[in-house]
Formats: C-alpha cells, structure tokens, sequence
C-alpha cells in the first residue's frame, strides 16, 4: 500500500495526482539526491497551466519541467554531484524526456509503468553516445505499474476520443492488462472524479483494493 513505496514515488505520483486534477495528462517526476532529498518536481502541463517553466504545450511533459527547475539551482556544489541525482518517473519516459535525461546529466532513472506505446528507456542500451552515459534504468515496478496504467486509462476514457483511447488501451494492455482493466472500472463509476478532493495516498489504496475485488 501507500506507505510502503519509495518515497520518491510517492512524491511523483503525488505530482501525478495534481496534474490530472488540473486535466491534463497524469504523469509525474521527482528527482532526488544521493540522501533522499527532493532537489525538483514535475507534472505533465500539455493541457494546463501550474508551476513548470513549460506549459499549455506540446512538450510541457513532467520530465523537462523537472530537469529544467534543476537550472534554477545555482549552487555550485549541487550541480557537481546532478550525476548522483535519481529520477523518479510514474511512466517510463517518451524519447523527447530520456533524452532530456541524457543531456541533462541525470544518471539513474526509475520508473512505475512501462508505456508500451511511447516508452525510450531502450535507448540506453541501443545508442553507443548514450551507452557511454552509463545511466542506470530501474523499472517497472508492478504494483506501481498497475496504479500509473489505471490511472492513465481513466484520464484517456476522460478526455481523448475514441481512436486514441483504442490505440493506447491496446498498446498498454500489451503489458499491463489488469492496469487497463483496473482503470476502466473505475471510469465506469467516476470513483477518480469523486476523489477529487482526496489526496493521493487514499486514491492509491482504492486503486490497488480494486486489484482483489
């Protein structure tokens, strides 16, 4: 349950949360230092506004505006030791935010849910330039996949229109099928609609109950 995640997840899922309660896609970013302290967080802002430096656009996606309030920091000494930074993701970076993780010297990655549709991660090992990076990639996690799918499923039936909705769920159903399943139940009795006012954490619980019923 809940307590028992990384705390790095549960501050991406947290940002998850925030972005689909301001309609846009739920996808979120935290990225932390070698003690466990959160230097930057992120959300998906292609359909809203909020704090990232990108917004209301296509690349506003929760990776870059993560990496991109690491900028913001102008200690000298943090940005020696970026490399030593982890990302936290809740779905497995498109190539647009793996490679803003390559340029941004980030260097450990991990992620909740593979995307069967847009995931990069398989840049890492295919890209003799990203190769020599070294970067640790660290995922999926199948709980955590389950709860990011749900949720992602929910937010298309939502919101996109029926051949995006078709092409997606099939694509993730690929590797997450009770993630898709999981998510389309719940459409079906607006439970994510009527937590709105919840914080993530209960929503969380209710996602990975739904899994036993």
């Amino acid at each position: 349950m809940w307590g028992d995640i990384a705390q790095g997840f549960q501050v991406a899922f947290n940002e998850a949360w925030e972005a689909y309660k301001n309609n846009t896609i739920p996808i979120g970013v935290a990225i932390l230092d070698i003690e466990g302290i959160v230097m930057a967080t992120g959300r998906n802002q292609v359909r809203a506004d909020g704090d990232g430096l990108l917004k209301n656009h296509q690349i506003a996606h929760a990776e870059i505006n993560a990496i991109l309030k690491l900028s913001e920091i102008s200690n000298e000494n943090i940005h020696k030791n970026i490399r030593t930074y982890t990302l936290y993701s809740t779905m497995e970076p498109c190539p647009l935010c793996f490679g803003a993780v390559v340029m941004g010297s980030i260097r450990n990655v991990k992620y909740a849910a593979r995307d069967n549709w847009a995931g990069a991660t398989a840049l890492n090992e295919s890209i003799d330039y990203i190769r020599n990076k070294k970067i640790t990639v660290d995922g999926p996690f199948e709980e955590l996949e389950m709860v990011q799918v749900s949720m992602q499923t929910y937010y298309e039936l939502q919101t996109s229109n029926p051949r995006t909705v078709d092409i997606l769920l099939s694509s993730w159903r690929k590797t997450c099928e009770s993630g898709v399943a999981i998510g389309e139940h719940l459409y079906r009795n607006h439970v994510l609609e009527n937590m709105i006012q919840n914080d993530f954490c209960d929503v969380y619980d209710v996602i990975v109950s739904a899994r036993a019923d």
